[in-house]
């Protein structure tokens, strides 16, 4: 009897012992280990800020959403498994588990849920399976689930006894204007929702949330146990960015871009409206649009920015710009453009005009678009300053507007030829971007100060508080006397020259034509019968609310002769001015009202 007590006593002792070892020794680790198997740590997501317009109208959005993903945990689980496939076959755990091996039980619980999970995804139900068997702790199987959808699945789960399959929140973006403003607003990584191209990449940091976070628990059963949810840290939200641009002014330019990219069978077709005392884009349209079926970036091209073109008379005003301020020629001195054709007899080059035009004023070689009178206002100016006051009016760096893809355009800062003392002055032998040159004409129209464009209204945090982005001057491009001057050449350009085919009733208009010959970098020449066409100007020159320029590229026509800016894009430019007018005339009606702290009113 002592010998059977000390026995009993013994094994109590170690049983003892090791319940003491496990419960306090071995607790943390066996805790840990219990935790990894049915604790989950849930992501909850932030909502990327939404992209809007000037007005507030949505351009791009965050929707809540669900995804499915697998648990390894439980789909390895042999004991939750088996019950779930019991509960399949209609018989009892115990029953299966005389029938089949673990091994057998896994699989056959595994083939039955890729089953009923390839009558909801698009996935084959091979691929299913070895993502069901997979070492990963989870696979993502569907992305950007619905609500509806999950309501369904949900029901569809619980009676087909599906365990190790969860969903979980998450959220997608989504872009109502669709193709409207596309390469502007640019696009998001699906996975991640960071930005990768245009507004959505240039405002990734304001537009990025946090992320909060969660702890749930799960029992052997795959089921989540509410009374065991960790603390919640709640995700903070990214901010609202508000656009410049003013979405119905946007639809009507858009409009007017692709009836001219048709009408005229053009390679391409852009137009931008800024305003010239902020520097603000109100609207910038181009045809062709971008594929949104193909992820890769480098044929997303924003045309606006990032396609350089030898802007040709369009470009004149620069050379007039340097020769007035530095007192090289005054308004109404006379120069002698000859009788259409012209060889300077020093530098060998030759020069020609659409027709003879003798004597004319300064005014008068800018608004008959004289190449000749220019060359000789030029020959004054000399290199060095020529390329001082392309780099005052911003030619031959990016403008900084922030979006990806900008060029700086090309401005022959080294030794000049011959050609090029003749052909710069008059657009070529310079490339520039479409946005540089609407900006340099906001300089003239601002009074000689060159303005930072300005894509970004204001920024709204979470909580209401609002972020104006003021305008950014960048410098002084020429006086304020040459600007005045150069206004007045521009309205007459359109009065009595070139551009009269953008003349409005009732507005004062001023702009001027450019056609240059279109440059074929593969073959290396300029193409017989193939041009770029433009104008460009403001309105109403008296008090400059706009500045507007359309470009076609390759535009065809009957005859070459009828391929002009003046014919092409002059009338589009009229037709985008009184739209544009119009528009702000009612919008001015009712203007926006923004809070500088606490929310907007």
């Amino acid at each position: 009897m002592f010998m059977l007590l000390f026995v009993l006593l013994a094994g109590f002792s170690m049983v003892t012992w090791r319940l003491a070892v496990i419960q306090v020794k071995e607790s943390p680790r066996l805790a840990a280990l219990a935790a990894r198997k049915f604790q989950r740590h849930i992501v909850l997501p932030a909502h990327r800020g939404a992209i809007k317009d000037f007005n507030g109208e949505y351009l791009a959005h965050d929707e809540n959403v669900s995804e499915l993903y697998t648990d390894r945990t439980h789909l390895r689980e042999v004991i939750t498994v088996r019950h779930h496939l019991a509960a399949v076959r209609g018989m009892k755990a115990v029953e299966l588990r005389e029938q089949l091996t673990e091994a057998e039980t896994l699989a056959a619980y595994h083939d039955h849920v890729a089953k009923v999970l390839a009558t909801l995804l698009p996935t084959p139900e091979s691929e299913i399976r070895a993502q069901l068997s997979s070492d990963k702790s989870e696979i993502v199987l569907a992305r950007q689930i619905d609500e509806e959808t999950v309501k369904r699945w949900d029901i569809l789960f619980e009676a087909e006894h599906i365990s190790g399959i969860h969903l979980r929140p998450a959220v997608t973006r989504r872009f109502p204007a669709k193709d409207r403003l596309s390469l502007v607003l640019g696009d998001t990584d699906a996975a991640t929702n960071t930005g990768r191209w245009g507004v959505e990449k240039m405002m990734d940091a304001k537009l990025t949330g946090t992320a909060g976070e969660q702890s749930i628990q799960r029992d052997k059963y795959g089921r989540e146990l509410p009374a065991y949810r960790g603390l919640v840290v709640e995700p903070r939200h990214g901010s609202d960015v508000h656009l410049t641009i003013d979405m119905q002014l946007q639809d009507n330019v858009e409009a007017i871009c692709e009836r001219a990219w048709k009408a005229n069978d053009a390679r391409r077709v852009v137009i931008v409206v800024t305003e010239p005392v902020t520097g603000s884009v109100l609207a910038m349209a181009a045809r062709p649009h971008r594929d949104p079926g193909n992820p890769d970036l480098s044929t997303w091209t924003n045309h606006v920015i990032a396609e350089p073109y030898e802007p040709g008379s369009i470009f004149k005003v620069v050379t007039l710009a340097a020769a007035l301020d530095s007192h090289k020629a005054t308004p109404g001195e006379k120069i002698d453009c000859g009788n259409m054709f012209y060889e300077d007899p020093v530098r060998k080059v030759k020069l020609s005009d659409d027709e003879p035009l003798g004597m004319q004023t300064v005014k008068g070689v800018l608004v008959h678009s004289s190449n000749i009178g220019m060359y000789k206002i030029s020959k004054r100016v000399g290199q060095e300053l020529m390329l001082d006051y392309a780099a005052r009016f911003g030619f031959g760096s990016p403008t900084g507007i922030g979006l990806m893809g900008e060029k700086a355009g090309y401005v022959n800062t080294g030794r000049w030829s011959n050609t090029t003392y003749s052909r710069m002055p008059i657009g070529y032998e310079v490339s520039v971007t479409p946005l540089q040159m609407c900006m340099a004409y906001g300089a003239i129209a601002n009074g000689g100060v060159l303005m930072k464009p300005r894509l970004i209204d204001r920024v709204v945090k979470p909580g209401g508080e609002t972020e104006i982005v003021p305008p950014q001057p960048v410098w002084q491009a020429c006086t304020a006397k040459t600007a005045a001057s150069l206004r007045d050449f521009l309205e007459g350009v359109v009065l009595e020259g070139t551009g009269s085919r953008a003349a409005l009733p009732d507005v004062r208009v001023g702009g001027k034509t450019g056609t240059t010959r279109r440059y074929d970098p593969e073959k290396k020449r300029y193409i017989d019968g193939s041009y770029l066409t433009s104008f460009v100007g403001i309105a109403p020159v008296e008090n400059p609310q706009l500045v507007c320029l359309v470009m076609l590229d390759d535009p065809k026509a009957e005859s070459s002769r009828m391929i002009r800016g003046g014919r092409v894009a002059a009338p589009i430019f009229a037709e985008v001015v009184r739209e544009t007018l119009d528009h702000l005339a009612i919008r001015n009606q009712r203007p926006l009202r923004v809070a500088a702290k606490g929310g907007a009113q």
